[in-house]
């Protein structure tokens, strides 16, 4: 009889092995897609976001330059009513555009210690912030770091070898909470009320200014820089010359005490613009 054996074969394991390798390398293809691939164009998306923003703020900022800036150039002026206006189209692109004003006055003490309490302007998306604030535009990035990227109307410089001007224009925005976001526009109006000349033209050997604000870190470097660059020295302590710089969780205190000590070498003046903003 016979016997019928069985004949050996790999050909249908081959396919099956190369079948298996084919899923596997699909998997990790998608799975390298999905890890790396779409935060990296989610992240492209959010900075292309917080540019287009950025470049609005900027625009935005210049508007009530024009604005502030008017009464400066009128002798004597003292303006109090309604003045001009800008208004300003925003991209929400999915974020939130809010005005956050303070309940604070623009306060003066005396002629040599400022207090500044600005409100701000800010446009949220995810983790990052642009945010207006006394004149000033200020990015903060997803990692929690806040940078200038634009001054305000603050000016020092030197007048002489010797002597130092300080000029201030504090922008302080009125009116109440408001927002508006999602994926359609915004429309921030912006209207001067008043512009008070606070402090003309004041001779002094020692300067004081605190300014409340959640980014002091920014304003620092701000002060930090310009002072710097007058050629005066920063202390670590209060000292009788230069400048020291004091940085807390939401308030920044900057005394400026000159070149020379005892000479009143610095030269202060101090303005206040008052502006409505609206948004809708």
């Amino acid at each position: 009889m016979k016997k019928i054996g069985m004949i050996k074969s790999e050909k249908a394991v081959s396919e099956v092995l190369g079948m298996v390798m084919i899923l596997s390398i699909m998997m990790v293809v998608i799975g390298a897609i999905l890890l790396v691939g779409v935060p990296m164009i989610e992240s492209g998306k959010s900075r292309a976001r917080m540019d287009v923003s950025m470049n609005s703020f900027l625009s935005m900022q210049n508007g009530i330059e024009e604005v502030v800036r008017g009464p400066i150039w009128i002798p004597d002026s003292d303006v109090t009513g309604p003045g001009p206006s800008r208004e300003m189209q925003f991209e929400l692109m999915g974020g939130m555009l809010s005005v956050l004003p303070y309940k604070q006055e623009f306060e003066v003490k005396d002629s040599k210690n400022i207090t500044i309490h600005p409100s701000n302007i800010t446009y949220a998306a995810g983790e990052e912030r642009i945010i207006y604030e006394n004149g000033a535009v200020i990015r903060k990035y997803e990692d929690g770091v806040a940078m200038m990227v634009s001054n305000p109307l603050i000016s020092i410089y030197k007048t002489d070898d010797i002597n130092i001007t300080v000029s201030i224009h504090a922008i302080s925005l009125n009116g109440t909470l408001s927002s508006s976001g999602g994926e359609g526009k915004a429309f921030v109006e912006t209207r001067l009320l008043n512009y008070t000349p606070i402090i003309e033209r004041s001779n002094s050997g020692q300067i004081n200014i605190n300014l409340t604000s959640e980014h002091p870190e920014a304003w620092e470097a701000f002060f930090d820089t310009k002072l710097k660059n007058m050629g005066l020295l920063r202390h670590d302590t209060i000292n009788t010359t230069g400048y020291y710089i004091s940085n807390g969780p939401t308030q920044l205190q900057v005394q400026v005490y000159g070149t020379s000590t005892g000479v009143n070498d610095i030269f202060l003046s101090v303005v206040e613009s008052k502006l409505d903003i609206n948004i809708r």
